[in-house]
């Protein structure tokens, strides 16, 4: 039924605007910050980490405004649909064009941090091969219509479950980047029982983030970058990609220790950019180890 009335939701916006999907969006944010209790909980208890020295008040504050800036992706998705420009820059598209001068391809780790399909876009616009490896949670974001509307665009979709024996999509990742492609990955969020997981120092606690990309890099050989999109002002987005970096083990017994390293340096990055645009990191369940605890026991 939620399925039915995004769908229906996102066809009438096609046709009367983004505005109506927006209007539709900021209510739902709005009893969603109202009447869903655990869910506010779990972006109070992200902001009392991020800013331990404010009070509850604030918290709050922001809590709401993240609700209502990830109401906002919904109007920006059908405006990038609807064939509108929601990019204003590219920072760092040169280090994509030199590897792929190289046909390397590359390992491109994202975040909940702005607008994936806003990514998407860019690499579509450039003419860079993607396969966007995307969890069940995060796929069910996206209408359906959406998704194909991506890949009849040239980008690839792997939904990982939990079913899957792979941390990364099994050979097909593989595969794509030996032939020159970028394969996307989130680096901040467990998709699944079956991933694993390393541990690093973020906003000063230890958490526990995926190893998939970092992984994937080390075994294909191939580089990694980070990719951030944030939302600008009016709609409009920029995309962040960094320098590209190699996760090389110098021997078998490096391995998790190189892995922990490169982790912990996506992290850092991570936590710059959300100190940077705070209300644009889209984190809705308890995401530090004593929040998560704290869950658990209620």
């Amino acid at each position: 039924m939620k399925s039915f009335v995004v769908r229906l939701v996102n066809r009438v916006s096609l046709w009367a605007g983004a505005w109506f999907i927006g209007f539709f969006a900021w209510w739902v944010s709005t009893g969603y910050f109202l009447f869903k209790p655990s869910r506010r909980r779990a972006s109070v208890a992200l902001y009392r980490i991020v800013f331990p020295e404010r009070s509850l008040l604030y918290h709050l504050y922001c809590t709401w405004r993240q609700f209502h800036s990830f109401a906002s992706t919904y109007s920006d998705r059908v405006r990038l649909y609807a064939g509108n420009n929601a990019i204003t820059s590219t920072k760092g598209r040169e280090h994509l064009f030199e590897l792929a001068r190289k046909g390397t391809g590359g390992v491109i780790v994202m975040s909940h941090v702005g607008s994936y399909e806003v990514a998407a876009t860019a690499f579509q616009e450039l003419g860079f091969r993607l396969l966007l490896l995307l969890g069940e949670k995060e796929a069910k974001q996206v209408a359906r219509n959406q998704r194909e509307t991506m890949m009849a665009k040239g980008v690839h979709i792997h939904v990982s479950s939990e079913r899957d024996d792979s941390p990364f999509g099994g050979l097909e990742a593989l595969k794509f980047i030996r032939e020159g492609g970028f394969v996307s990955v989130a680096g901040d969020l467990v998709w699944t029982d079956q991933r694993t997981r390393t541990v690093v120092r973020f906003f000063g606690q230890d958490v526990g983030f995926t190893s998939a990309p970092h992984l994937l890099a080390m075994v294909s050989g191939a580089p990694l970058l980070t990719m951030f999109t944030y939302r600008a002002e009016k709609g409009m987005h920029q995309v962040e990609i960094s320098a590209p970096r190699e996760v090389k083990a110098p021997s078998r017994s490096e391995r998790d220790r190189t892995i922990q390293a490169s982790a912990q340096a996506y992290a850092e990055t991570l936590e710059r950019m959300v100190r940077s645009h705070p209300f644009q990191w889209y984190v809705f369940e308890p995401f530090f180890p004593r929040d998560m605890e704290e869950g658990l026991n209620r």
